[in-house]
């Protein structure tokens, strides 16, 4: 909506809301689900299956199709080629990706209106904008047929689950679809064409939790989706209020933010219901699903997911960075984008026979992460965190070298117990000289997007690095 809108719709009823949800809603269902969307559908739910040698040749031939593109449309690699003395026949395979430059999110800001293919007019184009969970703006532009694969590749994995095309689902939030100063039902609105139930994080609050338990139950949803931080938000305030889910859905599909174990037993147990993810960002130019054997498949047909500074580890998998070179829209291509999280790759083939590239994990944002005394950066803690049934919800923030502070939002069962366990395990897991200081709050406020960010860094130094 535009900015005008945004000031207008908390002043209409709750009816007209619900229209412009609708309105919006259509839109939308043409832009994801128009043009090749089924075609494309129906594609991958054969090449899902395809061998070692099919999926390699595959990309070898879109990833050959994609250069041919960008060198002969897109002035920025056109410079980017002719500055390193190479030709577009230099890069034959995906072995041979590392002889191109890695772009970064500063290359796109820097460069975005070279990086657009003269294929393309302007008035075909959809203009989009991200703020990412490092709050750092990006913008570009994507064709509407990249939007149709991208929700093709989404609806694969959610077919993978028993999930038909247009069922009911409830959707969690932190877009402001009920305005902030509601205070009586519904904190909700429908979105009729999605036949989506949009629920938003500012209303899944303890005195509200009756309420959307009620719309939870009073039809059913064939599944919920949302940021996983939210969904858990939900859980922890229904066992805390004595609620049930009496008409759980068939699976809880997460996103834009890492799912963690803890978070994922207590959706189970609470909605009863399996709960899965799949990995991917906003550019577009890369995707894992997760399938029922809890790994990641990268979806092959989409992209390039590269392993970057690879190292192995004593399990015999890799962690590396995740560089990814997309083949879902042409008007602005990434190739070798640097998307800023680090993965771990297994080697061993996954039980559900599906040959791709599979991840065990995706460990978050490069830049979000605490430096210890020794020098290490660590970017998860939520191992810390997995026994102390005593905390709804906590973030490790990091203001200063030396120490960190781990903001804490507490259940009426904590006790300074709890305190005395945190600080020994972090001494115990993550470093020994490591100052650990407790901030208890309320709540611990969303970025601007409405994610939750688990690991913050208030260093500059460290932000830039």
């Amino acid at each position: 909506m535009s900015e005008w809108q945004e000031r207008m719709y908390p002043l209409l009823p709750i009816f007209a809301q619900n229209l412009v949800c609708d309105l919006h809603g259509y839109s939308q269902y043409k832009l994801r689900y128009g043009g090749e969307f089924q075609e494309l559908l129906d594609w991958l739910e054969e090449t899902e299956w395809w061998s070692d040698e099919e999926i390699q040749e595959y990309q070898n031939i879109q990833l050959r199709k994609l250069v041919q593109h960008a060198y002969a449309t897109v002035p920025y690699y056109q410079r980017v080629f002719d500055e390193l003395k190479l030709k577009p026949d230099d890069i034959q395979s995906t072995a041979h990706l590392q002889k191109l430059p890695i772009l970064t999110k500063e290359d796109v800001h820097k460069y975005m209106g070279d990086m657009i293919s003269s294929e393309f007019k302007p008035n075909e184009l959809v203009f989009v904008h991200t703020s990412g969970t490092t709050g750092k703006s990006l913008q570009f532009y994507m064709e509407p047929r990249a939007f149709q694969f991208r929700w093709a590749v989404w609806w694969r994995h959610r077919k993978w689950f028993g999930i038909e095309f247009d069922s009911p689902y409830a959707s969690f939030t932190g877009l402001s679809a009920v305005p902030l100063q509601q205070t009586a039902p519904p904190f909700w609105r429908e979105n009729r064409p999605m036949h989506q139930t949009i629920f938003t994080m500012h209303h899944i609050v303890p005195e509200k939790i009756d309420a959307i338990v009620a719309r939870l139950n009073r039809y059913g949803f064939d599944y919920y989706h949302g940021y996983p931080s939210i969904i858990y938000n939900l859980a922890v305030l229904i066992q805390e209020h004595n609620q049930e889910i009496t008409r759980p859905p068939k699976i809880i599909f997460t996103g834009a933010e890492n799912l963690y174990e803890d978070q994922r037993q207590a959706m189970r147990e609470v909605i009863k219901c399996p709960v899965t993810d799949h990995y991917g960002f906003s550019e577009g130019c890369g995707n894992a699903s997760r399938c029922s054997e809890d790994l990641y498949h990268e979806d092959f047909e989409y992209g390039i997911l590269e392993c970057v500074n690879p190292e192995l580890l004593g399990d015999g998998s890799i962690r590396g960075n995740i560089i990814a070179t997309g083949f879902g829209s042409y008007a602005m291509p990434f190739i070798r984008y640097d998307v800023g999280d680090v993965g771990t790759w297994v080697t061993t083939n996954c039980k559900c026979g599906r040959r791709s590239k599979t991840l065990i994990r995706v460990e978050g944002r490069t830049e979000d992460y605490i430096i210890t005394p020794e020098g290490r950066k660590i970017m998860r803690f939520d191992y810390i965190f997995k026994d102390t049934h005593s905390i709804k919800e906590a973030q490790v923030v990091q203001r200063e070298l030396g120490s960190l502070c781990l903001r804490v939002v507490r259940r009426s069962s904590y006790s300074i117990s709890d305190e005395e366990f945190l600080r020994e395990e972090i001494n115990r897991r993550v470093s020994a000289k490591i100052k650990v200081k407790f901030e208890y709050v309320e709540e611990i406020g969303r970025e601007t997007s409405g994610k939750f960010q688990a690991v913050k860094s208030e260093i500059r130094e460290v932000k830039t690095a």
